[in-house]
């Protein structure tokens, strides 16, 4: 096989650890290069499908350069300021809300809110995934959302339901909204610079609408709880009680099947290769039938030409 000698155990380009949903707080990822091309990743720990892995820290391992740590940073599912959260006496700023509050909730009626919280983002070096996303009015169905809806990348929007990308998803589940942006109408904010996020837990985790669509109250999960404060951790244990194992949700399970950002993509684009297969073969059978068309318009004339000299006569 064609390629350069490799050093035995030598380990090329940066290290990196994640934080992990596990026992273990995190997992090591060794990025491998061979001859300057990127080959893959070691890791030292297996990875549980389904989890989102956010890059915590770096460190060159060939100059023997300790990685350069830094906090947990992932934004888990968030609001914007504005957007309007429907309640039982009608729909409400989400940063308004507050603990007792009451949200309607698709499948158990109004539920009170546990936990609030808000923070300021900057978004200078964010990366594009990692930017808001915003959901146009009427991207996702007839007027699903009424008004534009922001959202924060990972925040999982209802599909396969209530009008929701019904043509797209055959069944309701969840998908997160840095999955939708090949949908028209849905699009990273590449220019945002900072933002606030806003988010809200219950009891369980609940299908709300927010902006006139429906998508998801928080899922205390293990990532989200792992990117709390201290503090913030002891006081969302003091409320939900502990997880009852380490791959749990606080308040769990989730409302619905969460799909994972891969497998959307791949239903989107599978819907509109088929779409646009429709689509040519429509254009075809509109291409034939004006063919049949004129050719029978020019039958009827060579039969008739008293008929086409009355017609330019009459022109």
């Amino acid at each position: 096989m064609a390629g350069n000698l490799i050093a035995s155990g030598q380990i090329y380009d940066e290290e990196f650890f994640a934080v992990w949903d596990g026992i273990n707080p995190h997992i090591y990822i060794e990025s491998v290069e061979i001859a300057g091309v990127h080959v893959g990743y070691i890791v030292n720990a297996p990875l549980t499908p389904g989890t989102t892995y956010s890059q915590s820290a770096t460190g060159d391992v060939n100059a023997g350069t300790a990685p350069a740590y830094s906090s947990f940073t992932d934004v888990p599912p968030c609001y914007a300021p504005g957007t309007m959260i429907d309640t039982p006496d009608g729909p409400r700023a989400v940063e308004t809300l507050e603990v007792g509050d009451l949200v309607k909730t698709l499948d158990h009626g109004p539920k009170p809110i546990r936990w609030t919280h808000s923070g300021d983002h900057p978004l200078e070096d964010a990366e594009v995934d990692d930017k808001p996303v915003q959901i146009k009015a009427g991207a996702l169905g007839r007027n699903l959302p009424a008004h534009d809806l922001i959202v924060s990348p990972q925040h999982r929007i209802l599909v396969g339901g209530a009008g929701q990308l019904q043509p797209v998803f055959t069944s309701e589940a969840f998908a997160p909204a840095k999955s939708l942006t090949a949908v028209p109408g849905i699009r990273h904010m590449k220019g945002k610079t900072k933002i606030t996020w806003i988010h809200f837990a219950c009891d369980r985790h609940e299908v709300v609408t927010a902006n006139g669509c429906l998508s998801e109250s928080l899922l205390l999960g293990p990532m989200v709880v792992n990117g709390l404060t201290a503090t913030e951790r002891q006081a969302v244990t003091d409320i939900f009680g502990s997880a009852p194992t380490h791959d749990a949700a606080l308040n769990g399970p989730p409302a619905r099947e969460c799909l994972t950002v891969g497998a959307v993509k791949r239903q989107i684009a599978k819907h509109l290769k088929e779409k646009g297969q429709l689509l040519a073969k429509e254009i075809k059978k509109w291409d034939v039938d004006a063919a049949m068309e004129r050719y029978e318009a020019e039958r009827l004339r060579e039969a008739n030409p008293r008929s086409q000299v009355n017609m330019k006569h009459v022109a």
